[in-house]
């Protein structure tokens, strides 16, 4: 008899004849292995009346369940590694939107380098180590004359708002005239402006003098220090007049040829941060009088402002010690400062 898909359905149902039974069982007892699609694990109770050893039945469902549960493991497997993939990327997604963005190190760096470059300044110094002066002339065509040991200094390019030259030591300048630039001139805290003229500059590096002379046109000479030693003025000098600065003394003259004429005294001196060890000094010296103190009482002292030289002493004093919380007494010409 022909064994058939439809007779093997048909016997697992119990729907065969005797003689169909008979055929089938001898072929279940000869076969190795059993088609996967002819026996579900459902189904494996409904064969009661197959006439099959234990010995043949437990090795016919050991087959089946063979095939079936390592498809079970596979599926599993998928589902852990899947199940692990969607946790490790919850946990970058979590990180990222926690974590602080930077902003890109190339573009700061860029950003960086290109405003180091617009604060780039190009300078053009002369030095002169000879013996007798050295004859410069400037980009806008004025003419300098660089006495020995002396430095000019200026900015590139040179006509800006103002055309501005750095001076140590002692120059002489022709200037030429241009009203809408002004020239300056700078020497030790002294400036020099003019707009077209000729003056000469000393204004040695360790000097505490510093003097300008005028020989045509006109010029206006100011203070632009802040230190003690500087004092305040702005002066309008003629032609032959030499204006002459002592910061040893504070004293601040012109003079014209062999007559001298004293210009006021200085009127302020502008202070900044400045130890009060020093500022009591300096009035020592204008005021001609004795100002003792206890260094251990002003050393970390300051005084920030402008000190008018016109005003009383007593008055002076008055304001430096109530703004330092400092006592003062009076004998005579004698201060004393203290806590």
């Amino acid at each position: 008899m022909n064994i058939t898909d439809q007779l093997l359905d048909r016997h697992f149902k119990g729907q065969c004849t005797p003689e169909e039974k008979f055929a089938v069982n001898a072929f279940l007892t000869q076969i190795d292995e059993f088609p996967d699609h002819l026996l579900m694990q459902n189904e494996w109770d409904s064969i009661g009346e197959a006439a099959l050893s234990p010995e043949k039945s437990d090795q016919l469902f050991d087959k089946i369940k063979a095939k079936t549960f390592p498809k079970l493991r596979v599926k599993q497997w998928l589902i852990n590694v899947a199940a692990a993939a969607v946790i490790f990327m919850a946990i970058g997604l979590w990180y990222f939107n926690q974590a602080p963005h930077q902003p890109k190190p190339k573009l700061v760096l860029n950003e960086k380098k290109q405003n180091q470059k617009e604060h780039v300044i190009d300078w053009k110094s002369t030095v002169n180590y000879a013996n007798s002066f050295e004859k410069i002339e400037l980009p806008d065509g004025s003419e300098v004359k660089v006495y020995p040991g002396a430095e000019v200094r200026y900015t590139q390019p040179f006509v800006k708002e103002k055309r501005e030259v750095y001076l140590t030591g002692k120059a002489y300048f022709k200037v030429t005239k241009d009203k809408k630039h002004p020239f300056v001139v700078y020497a030790n805290g002294v400036s020099t402006t003019a707009l077209g003229t000729s003056f000469t500059i000393t204004a040695a590096k360790n000097s505490t003098t510093v003097k300008v002379e005028l020989h045509t046109g006109k010029v206006s000479v100011k203070n632009i220090g802040s230190d003690l030693q500087t004092p305040v003025f702005s002066s309008i000098l003629k032609p032959g007049d030499i204006l002459s600065i002592d910061k040893l003394n504070n004293l601040l003259t012109v003079s014209n040829g062999k007559s001298a004429k004293p210009v006021e005294k200085t009127v302020a001196i502008n202070l900044s941060q400045a130890p009060l060890k020093e500022v009591f000094s300096k009035l020592e010296n204008h005021y001609k009088v004795r100002i003792s103190f206890i260094g251990e009482d002003v050393d970390d002292k300051f005084f920030t402002g402008t000190i008018y030289l016109q005003k009383p002493l007593d008055s002076i004093l008055a304001e430096i010690t109530e703004l330092n919380k400092l006592k003062l007494t009076k004998s005579g010409k004698r201060y004393l400062i203290k806590k």
